[in-house]
């Protein structure tokens, strides 16, 4: 008799294992792409460019006396920033779970840690392209506002200033992003993003202990020497514990929880 031999397991899934590999950055080229791809995520965008703009004019025409600086016009976007950039990063996480397409998405790509990921980038993209909008628009907002006000144009920068700057927005983005994962609802995350941030405020105001408490774990507190571009050894502490406690754990909580979800 003879018999046929077959080929080992092992070489069939070597064969087979680099085309069932999705590209990291192909899901990071998706991710960045379903940020203007909802009705939702497209109004937030717009609406976050326009006030942004609005800001830096106003800023720039009312508040500033004396020398009109470039820099001082693009940073004065940043409460808009601070206001949009980590609603855009819940929406981008939570949008999927609220119209039910994570079936598909995780048909795609089994590991489900690697889209959180890849969301997590996408939103670091968009905060560091948003933030250089506004360098780029600060440049001739600058100069017609001070030949409106008959004052001289300063258009220097601090590179340092300017990557804390930057920096910033994508920490207040991964925020976002970190709790929509650990939620799953974006209701309930703007809620608790801007409540904490509120209560925060109150704590820092209750005395010794509470402004302690607010000076190492409230992001608004110690992100305010990276965004200044002044950070220094004894900020680094406060902000790594503000990090851990706002950004890192969150987003590990909801890696584990959209590991373990049931999809329906």
């Amino acid at each position: 008799m003879s018999s046929t031999t077959l080929p080992q397991s092992t070489d069939l899934r070597a064969a087979e294992g680099p085309s069932l590999t999705v590209p990291f950055t192909r899901l990071v080229t998706v991710e960045i792409r379903k940020l203007a791809d909802t009705r939702t995520a497209l109004v937030l965008l717009t609406l976050l460019v326009l006030s942004a703009i609005g800001a830096m004019i106003v800023n720039a025409r009312y508040f500033t006396q004396g020398v009109q600086d470039v820099q001082d016009v693009a940073t004065s976007s940043a409460p808009i920033l601070g206001l949009f950039l980590p609603v855009l990063g819940i929406v981008s996480v939570t949008s999927e779970w609220s119209k039910r397409t994570t079936l598909t998405t995780f048909a795609l790509e089994p590991r489900r840690w690697r889209v959180l990921v890849a969301k997590a980038v996408a939103g670091t993209v968009a905060a560091v392209a948003t933030s250089a909008l506004m360098i780029a628009v600060a440049y001739p907002t600058t100069a017609v506002v001070a030949a409106v006000r008959g004052v001289e144009a300063h258009f220097a920068l601090d590179p340092v200033a300017l990557a804390g700057w930057t920096a910033t927005n994508v920490l207040f983005t991964l925020c976002g992003i970190a709790l929509g994962s650990m939620l799953l609802n974006a209701a309930a995350s703007i809620v608790v993003y801007f409540v904490a941030s509120i209560a925060w405020g109150f704590i820092g105001l209750t005395g010794d202990l509470g402004s302690t408490l607010a000076g190492w774990l409230d992001l608004n507190v110690t992100a305010v020497p990276l965004a200044d571009g002044e950070m220094s050894a004894d900020a680094i502490g406060p902000l790594l514990a503000s990090i851990g406690l706002w950004v890192a754990t969150p987003f590990l909580l909801g890696v584990l929880r959209v590991s373990r979800m049931e999809l329906r």
